[in-house]
């Protein structure tokens, strides 16, 4: 696009961007939209006509989740991150769980999306669809990380955590699988959830053995299916017996330790970033430059893994049972605990 006025480049950039991050909808409605003008109007902003103020830079920057540092020059080293917290309010809860649908639906509407994790820990989406562990792994949240006061003195109780939380839950899990994907774990990424059940044994903190022993249950079934998916290199649902083979799942079995859980969404039109903080904290970014070294970092730790799912089934059969002999350990250990 000629600009004929110096003065746009930079409007112009902003523009091309918000262009990219704009999947399958009319860019010139979306502006209209929140900026509350008519379309000649938007449209006028888009082709440099008319300049973006201040006040609506911040409101495009807030809708697009797009950094302000998209009108500077680039700095190098330099990266500007969006921010997704997480506080004890329960509302908020359903709020932070809200924002990760619709990251996961941004993703999908963008062509051929793929979703890369280096897991550290479990992920997420691999809790969200069982009775016991994923109130648990709520009301641990709550509890043991953000110390919610309404908690305070209580032991574990599933009943805590809202239908409603635990449906947007099942709506997280029903749209990563629809993205296709690719996972780097090692043998300890699931030290982290067993651990956390067995401090909760060894505090206390469960009303009875039983309750212990359902959420490991529910981590074994997790395991199954983690397996299961591997084995048919496609991710479907835990209790379909004849699943569609439609969104790829490939496994990477990595010896090297990972440091921490990175995500990057690769598609046709562009690269996301997300990098795990304070337990279930995310930073996001569109910077090409941190996206290209993420990947580049995924794929070097790729490289040094082994693919399990589909091929190498001596591999994938090991790693399974090195699992299962972590969560029997764990099992010992609560077993002890009451």
């Amino acid at each position: 696009m000629a600009i004929k006025n110096a003065d746009f480049a930079v409007q112009a950039r902003f523009i091309e961007h918000l262009k990219r991050v704009t999947p399958n909808k009319s860019l010139a409605e979306e502006i209209a939209d929140v900026l509350s003008i008519s379309s000649d109007s938007a449209y006028r902003r888009i082709r440099c006509e008319t300049a973006i103020s201040i006040d609506e830079v911040v409101l495009l920057c807030k809708h697009f989740r797009v950094s302000p540092e998209l009108l500077t020059e680039k700095t190098p080293g330099t990266v500007t991150f969006s921010y997704k917290s997480l506080t004890t309010d329960a509302i908020d809860l359903d709020n932070y769980l809200k924002s990760i649908i619709q990251d996961l639906e941004n993703a999908l509407s963008f062509p051929n999306p793929h979703l890369f994790f280096a897991a550290e820990d479990v992920p997420l989406f691999h809790h969200l669809d069982y009775v016991y562990l994923t109130p648990f792994k709520f009301f641990y949240w709550r509890k043991s990380i953000l110390n919610d006061v309404t908690l305070q003195g209580k032991k574990f109780d599933a009943k805590v955590i809202s239908d409603a939380s635990l449906i947007l839950a099942k709506k997280i899990n029903q749209l990563y699988l629809s993205i296709p994907c690719t996972e780097i774990w090692t043998e300890e990424t699931i030290s982290s959830i067993l651990s956390q059940v067995i401090y909760y044994a060894d505090s206390g903190l469960f009303t009875t053995k039983k309750d212990a022993m359902n959420v490991l249950n529910d981590i074994r079934l997790m395991a199954e299916h983690l397996q299961r998916q591997a084995e048919i290199n496609s991710k479907c649902l835990r209790n379909d017996k004849d699943p569609i083979h439609n969104q790829s799942f490939n496994l990477y079995s990595c010896e090297v330790q990972i440091g921490n859980n990175s995500i990057l969404v690769n598609t046709d039109k562009l690269k996301i970033s997300l990098l795990s903080f304070n337990t279930f904290n995310s930073l996001l970014t569109f910077n090409l430059n941190y996206c290209n070294e993420n990947e580049q970092w995924i794929q070097n730790l790729i490289k040094k893994s082994v693919l399990i799912s589909s091929v190498s089934e001596k591999q994938r059969l090991q790693f399974f049972r090195n699992i299962n002999k972590l969560i029997d350990k764990a099992q010992e250990q609560i077993e002890r605990a009451f």
